[in-house]
């Protein structure tokens, strides 16, 4: 067993010892003395017993050399403590309309009023591709009492009504533009960089989509942003792009570009698209693009594109274009 002595207990048996040497002293007779027990006899004593404390010291140096037992020190730190990490995260299974929300505008800074859908796994800690999506002329508003009006069409329509794939791992925010006419480029470049930087985006997944003026005003946006925009790929639905591609030509591949249309569309005509498409498709692409026009269909070539019932899946489209 390791002893333990102290200087101070190895002092009080000094002390003690001396003590005795003293009375040992006093109290002797002559014939003690004669018989040869002298006080130095008992210093050696005293002596003796000091260098076995001695000896018992070197002893505790050498212990102290020995490997030492953690588990003997009740007092050890065996490191940080397990962090709780709280419960597993679940994923919100819900309808999709349960996950939908009005945000009106000046909600966080925003500078539009919009409705925001969540995806179920949103939450989880990694970032989630974007979706954002315009409206056409008929759903303007201001942004607050008036912001139902963009669950009219579009993307917004779907999940409201719970026919939206909740397997889709987009974050969608349809904004509502105010007052008259289409968005304009600086108003959509506002919100892209709100949505940024309020929500956890995979920034090389950030998508456009716009029907009709939203569509308009989406390509006007790219006709002046190109250059710098997080935009990666947009679908372009009934809009015109004729301005864009004057401002742009070939720059515009620089973004993947899905442009729709009816050829019996008499409110935005088709050469709105066919035209920009045309040249677009004559160009050294940098991204892919795609023209698709329905025969027969009217201005609302949205519907059966954003539902899937043409036939085309655009949102997995938009998946496979990445940064």
């Amino acid at each position: 067993m390791t002893r333990s002595l102290s200087h101070a207990s190895l002092a009080s048996q000094c002390f003690g010892a001396l003590l005795l040497l003293v009375a040992c002293e006093g109290s002797m007779s002559s014939t003690d003395r004669d018989a040869g027990f002298a006080p130095s006899d008992a210093a050696a004593v005293v002596d003796a017993g000091l260098s076995v404390d001695a000896a018992s010291d070197a002893s505790l140096e050498r212990d102290a050399d020995l490997p030492h037992d953690a588990s003997t020190d009740a007092g050890t730190d065996a490191g940080p403590l397990p962090v709780d990490a709280g419960p597993p995260f679940v994923p919100d299974d819900r309808p999709s309309s349960a996950r939908h929300t009005p945000i009106p505008v000046g909600t966080d800074g925003s500078p539009s009023g919009y409705y925001e859908y969540l995806p179920p796994t949103y939450g989880n800690g990694e970032p989630h591709p974007l979706v954002v999506f315009w409206h056409g002329i008929g759903e303007n508003g201001n942004g607050d009492s008036e912001l139902d009006r963009v669950l009219r069409g579009g993307p917004p329509r779907l999940i409201e009504r719970d026919q939206w794939d909740n397997a889709r791992p987009f974050i969608v925010l349809s904004a509502q533009h105010p007052g008259g006419g289409c968005p304009a480029p600086d108003e959509i470049r506002d919100f892209l960089a709100h949505a940024l930087s309020t929500y956890r985006v995979d920034t090389s997944r950030v998508y456009l989509t716009g029907l009709s003026c939203g569509a308009i005003g989406s390509w006007n946006y790219l006709g002046r942003y190109v250059d710098d925009t997080p935009v990666v790929a947009a679908v372009l639905i009934a809009g015109n792009g004729s301005g864009a591609w004057s401002n742009q030509g070939c720059d515009l591949t620089r973004v993947a570009i899905w442009g729709i249309h009816g050829d019996a569309d008499d409110v935005v005509a088709p050469s709105g698209t066919t035209v920009p498409m045309g040249h677009l498709l004559e160009c050294p692409a940098r991204e892919e693009q795609i023209l698709t026009i329905y025969p027969g269909v009217g201005h609302d070539s949205w519907s059966r594109t954003y539902d899937g019932s043409a036939g085309h899946d655009v949102w997995s489209w938009l998946l496979e274009k990445t940064r």
